[in-house]
């Protein structure tokens, strides 16, 4: 028999858990199908940086309304937990991208964003610990820390269960189904589903499942590294840092650990269910040789913990948000490792463009598929180029 929804979300990670949110908040009762488990993907694997520094103003504007209207207040708006700790958030850019630095922090103080730049005397002020000799400015945000994305998509499903979504696990789609060149539904490991709306949210699997609808999207898999350290028992309080001179960024998790990853390295093209795990080679001795010119003291650390992770990489290490292929199919993927933080507002604006016709929360135009055909791949205002090398 088949089963029939107003809408079919493919992947139950954090961005297709914002979109079943927000489409039963419209009235719908949609479906998520997750080929696994909730949160299987990349999502589990997300560093959770809720941080607003980026170089391309649309990205602010996402992650700004996702603090605001979302992190920071979680429980109202969208029940349960987040996992929100505020520690700060400090950007560390290189000395030539210094000029480039100020004109982000200029624009994302025009959103709205508490932002500044601060001199690196002002940095060895907040965090004793660290050296701050290969730098001279870097942009503070105060109100900026991490999340827990695990619970974040599960606040979110459980919250559209309760208006009436249906999540179905272990259920991979098999085929996509047309009628007279719109989406009629689809076929699973599960039985056959029909709605006239589906939206690709498959993470590093979403060109597998876009060639299912006669979508050819310029995806490529990336695999990426990430370290849980033993806080060294002298190491005062630190921020989250996203730090561009040395190739990496870092967090507190909890009071005990330290997460940390490297910008460069990472593997690509791997299958997106690979099953080795293991981190590329000389991942953690770059990473500490790295690591101890920012903070010294992670000398006496000790590692704790590796997870490797995997999402989509578009050409542009932009998120692709809109319309493609047939009337009814929509693409929320792409989101190249960066779309934890900017999920909630994400989800918000791809279900006005699906309903409305238009985003309102964001303009999300700049995302759409149609880009890469036009040679219209997105560059930030003051780019700093690639984040992952």
């Amino acid at each position: 028999m088949t089963q029939s929804y107003d809408a079919i979300i493919i992947g139950a990670g954090v961005m297709g858990a914002s979109i079943a949110f927000h489409l039963t908040e419209r009235g719908l009762k949609p479906a998520i199908l997750e080929r696994k488990v909730v949160a299987s993907g990349a999502t589990g694997h997300s560093s959770g940086l809720v941080r607003m520094h980026y170089d391309f103003a649309a990205e602010s504007k996402l992650t700004f309304i996702s603090y605001t209207n979302y992190f920071a207040n979680w429980r109202a708006r969208v029940g349960g937990e987040c996992g929100f700790i505020k520690t700060g958030f400090i950007q560390i850019a290189k000395r030539e991208h210094e000029d480039r630095m100020r004109g982000n922090v200029k624009n994302q103080q025009g959103i709205g964003i508490n932002t500044s730049i601060i001199s690196a005397g002002d940095v060895k002020k907040l965090v004793p610990d660290f050296e701050v000799d290969q730098f001279d400015f870097a942009a503070y945000e105060p109100d900026s820390g991490y999340a827990d994305a695990t619970l974040t998509t599960n606040s979110f499903l459980d919250s559209a269960k309760r208006n009436g979504a249906t999540l179905i696990q272990n259920c991979e789609v098999t085929a996509i189904h047309t009628s007279s060149g719109r989406i009629s539904g689809l076929s699973t490991t599960q039985g056959e589903f029909s709605a006239p709306i589906i939206i690709n949210a498959a993470g590093a699997w979403a060109a597998q499942v876009a060639k299912l609808a006669e979508v050819d999207i310029p995806l490529e898999t990336w695999t990426h590294d990430v370290a849980f350290l033993h806080r060294p028992p002298t190491l005062g309080k630190i921020p989250a840092v996203i730090d561009d001179t040395i190739n990496c960024y870092f967090r507190p998790e909890g009071t005990s650990l330290i997460l940390a990853a490297g910008e460069d390295e990472s593997m690509r093209k791997e299958p997106p269910d690979a099953e080795d795990q293991t981190p590329t080679p000389n991942f953690m001795n770059n990473l500490i040789d790295a690591m101890v010119k920012r903070i010294p003291k992670i000398e006496e650390s000790g590692l704790h913990s590796i997870h490797v992770g995997r999402d989509g990489l578009t050409p542009d290490q932009r998120a692709i948000y809109g319309a493609a292929g047939p009337e009814g199919f929509y693409l929320a993927c792409g989101l190249s490792g960066t779309g934890f933080k900017t999920s909630p507002a994400a989800g918000a604006s791809m279900v006005e463009l699906i309903l409305d016709g238009k985003s309102k929360t964001v303009d999300i135009h700049p995302f759409r598929f149609e880009r890469f055909a036009e040679g219209a791949l997105i560059k930030g205002e003051f780019e700093y180029g690639n984040i992952w090398k």
